[in-house]
């Protein structure tokens, strides 16, 4: 009963008053959040160990006895993977009996679940309530969100958020801009929370047709470009926000504040670690969860890179421990105005398109608002022309990846070719092995170097 007192404190102090909770979250001492966090990830161990088949064979293989461990790195090279969802059934995972289910968008041949509880929703929901309201979010606000509703977590997240606060809301879903602006106008929304890549699009409509008042725009899914972002803020005059998680964290990893300078995490329901961080503070993300009973994690791979931020933001959230914007993925997989992409993805893509060989690489860049995927593709010899690869590729795409095409669709990416010579694309002379995606938008902490590009057939390239 002891351990659970600092738990305890922080429900009687806090509460559920949104307003409350943020004024005095300034003077929590940080002493008593660690304790909460000690606490609480104690007993999600020893609740892991006594209910979820997968970690009940993990610590006995380990070694591990969940009763007498206290914190992360008392486990030392234990972690969740992402690997691990996608290998074992979900039950596997389960601690108690789920009501919500949603799926990671699809960045291999299998998607990962995640379950929830309709309480876990709730609280998630509760803490995102916080960071809005550290926004500006007031009941009188009228919001409108475009976030995309199949089995995605980000909206049933952000309704729980706006229920506790109170404010009129209407959920538009992933209309195609031109639609949305057309259908929205009237309604005088004045905070609007967007998908990032579609973001961009919905601006370049406004910048040409005019804007109406908007308090305050909340943006997620993937990284913003400061520059994109001075953009969006001039055409709106108004702040863009960036919001930041996953599916496994049922999207409420951290937010921005008034500041806009890295997010402010969510240690009440999480526990962060940074995984092997170079000199310069660049690690992989690691989670655990402290207040999941469906499908508690423990020390989950983001796959995330970032780092801690030490400087003072001087909102009331300084509490909670910023991270800097993610810099990239420990693996192959990159978020972009296409969606999560992952190797897979063109691999499937590009099988068999006549023409083709098989050395083929994809760039992610980012010459103007929005980003552009660049197909590096190698030709066969005696094969089809560029214009008719690119055609095929194009109906491929609308029947194996509909999601992606639609995004497409949508302008929130653009695609590009460029055609190069058959055993052209390996670096070193064909040596080396060939790294098949690379974002080139920003730099990478770590990055691999990488020797340079061949010169494509056409210099410029050719866009759809």
């Amino acid at each position: 009963m002891f351990e659970r007192v600092p738990t305890l404190l922080e429900n009687l102090i806090l509460g559920e008053d949104i307003d409350r909770r943020l004024r005095f979250a300034k003077y929590l001492p940080e002493w008593l959040l660690r304790r909460i966090q000690v606490s609480e990830f104690q007993a999600t161990l020893i609740r892991a160990g006594e209910h979820a088949r997968f970690y009940q064979r993990r610590f006995k293989e380990s070694g591990l006895d969940p009763r007498r461990l206290r914190q992360p790195s008392d486990l030392g090279d234990f972690y969740t993977t992402a690997a691990d969802l996608r290998a074992l059934p979900v039950e596997d995972f389960l601690c108690a009996r789920p009501q919500y289910g949603f799926e990671t968008t699809g960045t291999t041949a299998k998607n990962k679940r995640v379950y929830f509880s309709n309480e876990e929703v709730h609280d998630i929901g509760f803490e995102g309530a916080v960071g809005l309201w550290n926004l500006g979010l007031r009941p009188e606000d009228r919001v409108v969100d475009a976030f995309d509703y199949a089995f995605w977590n980000a909206g049933i997240t952000l309704l729980h958020s706006l229920n506790a606060i109170g404010c009129f809301h209407v959920i538009a879903s992933k209309l195609p801009p031109e639609e949305f602006y057309e259908r929205v106008r009237d309604y005088r929304f004045n905070v609007l929370i967007v998908d990032t890549a579609w973001l961009v699009a919905l601006t370049e409509i406004a910048e040409r047709r005019g804007v109406w008042p908007v308090k305050f725009i909340l943006s997620g899914s993937e990284n913003l470009a400061e520059a994109t972002r001075a953009w969006v803020e001039r055409i709106w005059s108004a702040k863009v926000y960036q919001a930041y998680g996953q599916t496994e964290s049922l999207g409420a990893t951290g937010i921005e504040c008034p500041a806009q300078r890295g997010y402010h995490l969510n240690e009440f329901n999480f526990l962060f670690e940074l995984r092997e961080p170079n000199p310069e503070g660049w690690g992989e993300l690691v989670f655990s969860t402290l207040t999941r009973k469906v499908m508690p994690f423990i020390r989950y791979r983001s796959n995330d890179i970032t780092r801690f931020l030490d400087d003072d933001c001087g909102c009331p959230l300084t509490i909670m421990r910023r991270i800097d914007k993610i810099a990239g993925r420990a693996d192959e997989i990159i978020s972009c105005g296409m969606g999560m992409i992952s190797p897979w993805i063109f691999e499937t893509w590009l099988a068999g398109t006549p023409g083709l060989a098989d050395d083929w690489q994809v760039a992610v860049t980012q010459p103007g608002a929005r980003d552009r995927l660049l197909l590096r593709l190698e030709l066969s010899a005696g094969g089809a022309t560029p214009d008719e690869i690119e055609a095929e590729l194009t109906r491929r795409l609308e029947q194996r990846f509909p999601y992606y095409f639609k995004n497409w669709r949508m302008g929130m990416y653009e695609i590009g070719f460029e055609f190069h010579p058959r055993g052209t694309l390996r670096p070193s002379g064909g040596r080396r092995k060939l790294r098949r995606l690379l974002d080139e938008r920003i730099p990478v902490a770590a990055r691999q170097t990488e020797a340079p590009a061949p010169q494509p057939l056409s210099a410029e390239g050719s866009e759809i």
